[in-house]
């Protein structure tokens, strides 16, 4: 209990670092303060847009969180990125509950497993973003205990519901990628639920009334929205989140085996501490129907995300509760042996070496040309930080502390090396906000705003509280089109830093965006800068 409760303290720590540290950053981060706020200055809670479109990508419960923040505390920043470390300490909370359940006389296995999960960096670096995961994982975690609970015997009337508020929200927070994680145990209940025929039945019964009532929630926003948001909106979330979303996936854009490489990253450091894994023939032996469980909350998932293109890393997020849970049960066999302290230094070896790069920083940094916002000092911030924390683990070490509680201190320690590592200038570089005043300021005094040569996802929508859409011209037709319409708008663009002048030099002194630059024109200076012809 101890040390779990030191790992969830850090992650706020973590987070509130991260605010200070790292800006909304394009473009998911961004995106989506964009679609929340766009919703909350339309009040329309329905539909969501952005740059005052329909947006058909993600479904309305995040952005709804928001808005909850936002009805108390006015629209601001910290709210939406408090989100994340709050489903972060929820999903440890319900793991260690589930734990519970699965192990009533073993209630350290339970609170093993919480450690295991707040203790992997992959989870603890989400803590930082503002993403939809971390919310997906918390309903995964609720209807795996609506299975569990019913292969342990609680009635439908129990279990049912549970099933079905955790994949209605599920849909509401993910879409119909949701179903993945939670149909594939529920449909294989015979295989690792089949002590009788009552066992199993009664976990497939939930698996599919929970299907059915989960469909029922997720209708009551769609069907409604579907209406509101007319036709291409319609076919958008009934047809394109489901078979055309996952039909234009299997282009293979990335490799089969993109996942596994990330694997020793993402499972850090339970990845590099064969404790972890150790025994896994007895742990077969004596729990075969968790082990069974979790091949289908984990192997078909895992195969489906590699075999389709678009792969993002925080697809694989909501499959980290059921490994924290088994590493937990391995864990505590009484068939392995005490953990040694020889077996930490692996895991070990990772952080030294950041730390050791860190400090030699000053030998190799001038040499790779970093981007600008990396500095030697923040570096040597960042080693200073990593090497406190070696030898904090040391002295946890000494005092025969858990040797999971001790190694679960590494990732929040991580994550805040990686943080203090962009240092102070990063903020600065990747902020949105400059930017984005200036466009808040031209829609102000009423010209109408173009945005060239980069995809507009609402970058600077949130951070300059837009209330006009942004024209988004690509080609040269359609921006000659646009300069002739509006002959008295305002143009932005984004250029590479190599390449600044693609238009020639603007009159206006540029922002930093990230690695690239913002110029400001007006449509009469780029009419001009491109040549274009009088109309007749």
């Amino acid at each position: 209990m101890k040390g779990l409760l030191s790992i969830l303290l850090m992650i706020p720590v973590v987070a509130a670092i991260g605010f200070i540290i790292k800006p909304l950053l394009v473009v998911d981060e961004t995106r989506y303060l964009a679609v929340a706020w766009e919703m909350w200055n339309s009040g329309d809670f329905l539909v969501p847009h952005l740059n005052g479109e329909t947006y058909t990508h993600k479904p309305p419960f995040l952005f709804w969180l928001m808005h909850l923040g936002w009805s108390f505390t006015g629209v601001q920043e910290w709210w939406p990125r408090l989100l994340a470390p709050l489903a972060l300490i929820l999903d440890t909370l319900l793991i260690v509950r589930l734990g519970k359940r699965l192990w009533p006389t073993a209630p350290h296995t339970a609170y093993q497993a919480g450690i295991l999960f707040a203790g992997t960096l992959f989870p603890v670096l989400f803590a930082t973003s503002v993403m939809f995961d971390l919310w997906a994982t918390l309903w995964v975690i609720l209807g795996m205990t609506a299975l569990l609970s019913a292969h342990q015997g609680a009635p439908l009337k129990r279990t049912a519901p549970l099933a079905m508020l955790a994949l209605g929200f599920g849909i509401l927070t993910k879409g119909p990628v949701l179903l993945l994680y939670l149909l594939p145990p529920a449909l294989a209940a015979k295989h690792w639920s089949g002590k009788t025929s009552e066992h199993w039945k009664r976990v497939l019964h939930t698996g599919l009334l929970g299907l059915a009532g989960g469909a029922v929630i997720a209708l009551c926003w769609a069907i409604p929205a579907a209406i509101t948001g007319g036709q291409e909106y319609r076919d958008a979330i009934f047809i394109d989140q489901t078979a055309g979303r996952v039909k234009d996936s299997f282009d293979h854009a990335r490799p089969f085996w993109w996942y596994l490489a990330l694997l020793p990253i993402m499972l850090f450091p339970w990845f590099w501490w064969s404790r972890s894994y150790q025994g896994w023939k007895h742990f077969r032996a004596q729990s075969p129907d968790l082990a069974r469980l979790i091949f289908w909350a984990i192997v078909p998932q895992f195969v489906v995300f590699s075999l389709i293109s678009g792969k993002q890393p925080h697809y694989l997020l909501p499959m980290f509760p059921v490994l924290a849970l088994a590493f937990a049960r391995n864990l505590e066999q009484r068939s392995q042996p005490q953990p040694s302290q020889r077996s930490m230094l692996l895991p070990l070896l990772l952080p030294a070496l950041l730390c050791l790069a860190f400090f030699s920083s000053p030998l190799w940094l001038e040499r790779i040309h970093p981007p600008e916002w990396l500095e030697q000092q923040s570096l040597l911030i960042a080693g200073g930080i990593l090497l406190i924390a070696l030898f904090r683990m040391g002295y946890l070490a000494r005092q025969k502390a858990s040797k999971v509680a001790t190694l679960a201190f590494l990732s929040p320690m991580l994550a805040l090396t990686i943080l203090f590592s962009l240092g102070q200038n990063f903020r600065e570089n990747y902020d949105t906000e400059p930017a984005a005043a200036q466009i808040a300021t031209w829609q102000e005094q009423g010209f109408e705003v173009g945005f060239l040569d980069m995809v507009y996802a609402g970058q600077f929508h949130f951070s300059g509280r837009l209330t006009h859409p942004i024209s988004n011209p690509t080609g040269r037709k359609e921006l000659v089109a646009w300069l002739r319409q509006y002959p008295q708008g305002k143009i932005v663009i984004v250029v590479k830093r190599d390449h600044p002048h693609p238009y020639g030099k603007p009159k206006r002194p540029p922002k930093q965006f990230g690695s690239r630059l913002v110029q400001f024109w007006t449509a009469a200076e780029l009419s001009r800068a491109i040549k274009l012809p009088e109309e007749a």
